[in-house]
């Protein structure tokens, strides 16, 4: 939270007003569109960069990763990963997450979940949108993640373990567009847009199970892009953890 003062006279004029209001929520707007670009973790330039499926169909190479890549006992999509940083404590790398963790928040808060120093843990929320897309028809589906990112410390070494639970669809219906003429005028059927919002467990979708109940393809993107969101994350907290860790100067 932040309150910025306004070098300017509010005249009791209409017009005048009008444009010292106009400035107030012209620096509101601006303080909150820097909030979101902070906690804008995945771009999708990014996204597209380490998805590559090259000839193979969406399906098919959902197919493929799946053979690597499975579900554990509760249906979630659970990742490890442990890498080591000498001459590094573990209260060096906790504080280096921690602060990353808090500077792609729009609300740390409700971010960290749970965080430990002394015993060497932080699980945090992660929230994606967007990461697949796919029209069919009247149909169109929007595919966001919110996975679970947990880290634990030793010294020298970090594990993160990334964990998809679902996914969350955002499914948009638009029968409106459908044009009959009448006489010298025309009509529009359909009843217009409709908004659902679904939560899709991992075991229902292609390619965990045949019998499925949603759409193959949208789900295959879902699979691809969500181990694609894994490993850009892996890479952007291991530059992280590789820069010096940034310390106060009381020297001031």
């Amino acid at each position: 939270m932040f309150f910025v003062h306004l070098n300017t006279k509010i005249h009791h004029t209409n017009s005048k007003l009008q444009v010292n209001m106009k400035k107030i929520i012209f620096i509101m707007l601006l303080g909150l569109v820097c909030n979101t670009i902070n906690a804008q973790i995945v771009t999708k330039q990014e996204l597209e960069e380490y998805t590559n499926i090259g000839d193979m169909s969406w399906s098919a190479k959902a197919k493929e990763l799946s053979n690597e890549y499975k579900l554990n006992e509760l249906g979630e999509l659970s990742l490890s990963v442990i890498k080591e940083y000498k001459g590094q404590s573990k209260s060096q790398l906790y504080r280096k997450i921690i602060d990353w963790v808090i500077s792609m928040s729009s609300d740390a808060k409700s971010a960290i979940q749970v965080s430990n120093e002394e015993e060497g843990t932080i699980i945090a929320r992660c929230y994606l949108p967007n990461i697949a897309k796919r029209t069919m028809g009247d149909n169109s589906y929007r595919v966001s993640i919110r996975p679970l990112i947990k880290f634990d410390f030793k010294e020298e070494r970090i594990r993160m373990t990334y964990t998809l639970q679902n996914y969350e669809v955002l499914k948009i219906n638009d029968d409106s567009g459908y044009v009959i003429m009448f006489g010298g005028g025309f009509g529009v059927t359909g009843n217009g847009v409709t908004k659902d919002t679904q939560i899709w467990a991992l075991s229902d979708c292609f390619p965990f199970t045949e019998n499925r109940q949603h759409p193959k393809v949208t789900s295959s993107r879902a699979f691809v892009y969500s181990l694609s969101c894994y490993k850009i994350l892996v890479d952007k907290i291991d530059t992280v953890l590789k820069k010096p860790l940034q310390t106060s100067n009381d020297d001031w």
